[in-house]
């Protein structure tokens, strides 16, 4: 409408609009047949706005103001990123490996505040509003509105406290670990059976009986008392290694690396502040990866 005030006529409107006069007049018509209303009074010389087409107009023009004003402001908040992603992650990895990137990344962009849910539990993220879930493996992602980047890799390796190491020796083969002390970890069915790769090909290991736990702190504080050796997670082992308080034993008899999945729901339009923590978190463990020979095969202790 305000195109063809300020042009004066319906043709110079179709003109300066790439459209055919009969079309300018259609779209006229359709909207006065909609609203009930006549918006203008028009004849052979001379085209006005009616009263009611005047109050329209006016009001019609706000809007659009306004509507200019929230996508103006909509594109700031991608310029300058703010609120919330809300996360949900498995324990081990929530609490070791996130927190010091989380604060990495808000550091970074204050604006932002990040809400993370630790548990083993698989949330549904659609459901409970969960921007990016941090899975070991995916399943082949069935549901169709999901969809996953790999963030990590990440194996179980023997390791032992040093003063274990000094009473109990070296082990150089599974056969060795027959009668020691062994810290195992489960999570219901998972931790009884690891498959190793070892020298000589994959082999199925049965972690014995004895000191069991299912949490990896009391793994890693039984670990560190020196009752036992353990198949540990690498991440949580290796600054232990790095501080020499574990030793790695047995460093040719490892499981295949598996890995950690950032899930998050398909959008045509994801939110800035989201794809930017994606891009983050991909960057900020992109040096701790290791390389993948085989399939990742979902574990149930993270």
């Amino acid at each position: 409408m305000g195109e063809i005030v300020y042009q004066g006529s319906f043709a110079a409107a179709g003109r300066a609009l790439n459209l055919s006069p009969p079309s300018v007049s259609r779209i006229v018509s359709d909207l006065e047949s909609n609203l009930g209303v006549r918006l203008f009074n028009r004849s052979t010389r001379r085209l006005a706005l009616t009263e009611e087409g005047q109050v329209f107009l006016q009001r019609g023009e706000a809007i659009l103001d306004e509507i200019d004003a929230l996508r103006e402001m909509m594109r700031a908040r991608h310029r300058v990123l703010s609120g919330r992603i809300t996360l949900s992650s498995s324990v081990a990895f929530g609490n070791e490996l996130l927190p010091p990137a989380i604060a990495a990344f808000l550091g970074k962009h204050p604006g932002v505040q990040v809400q993370l849910g630790i548990s083993n539990r698989t949330v549904d993220l659609i459901q409970e509003h969960v921007d990016i879930a941090f899975r070991i493996g995916v399943g082949g992602l069935p549901d169709s509105t999901l969809q996953a980047i790999k963030v990590l890799d990440y194996r179980l390796i023997f390791v032992a406290a040093p003063g274990y190491v000094s009473a109990h020796g070296c082990p150089t083969d599974l056969e060795e670990l027959k009668g020691r002390p062994i810290v195992k970890l489960f999570t219901g069915s998972w931790g009884h059976v690891h498959t190793l790769q070892t020298p000589d090909g994959p082999v199925e290991y049965r972690v014995p009986e004895g000191f069991s736990v299912d949490a990896f702190r009391a793994q890693l504080g039984a670990v560190l008392a020196g009752h036992g050796l353990s198949l540990m997670h690498d991440y949580i082992a290796e600054p232990e290694i790095s501080a020499g308080r574990l030793i790695q034993v047995l460093p040719g008899f490892q499981t295949e690396p598996q890995s950690v999945f950032a899930v998050y729901a398909h959008r045509h339009l994801m939110a800035t502040r989201i794809r930017v923590f994606l891009d983050f978190i991909r960057e900020w463990f992109k040096g701790r990866n290791t390389p993948t020979r085989g399939a990742a095969v979902p574990d149930e202790s993270l």
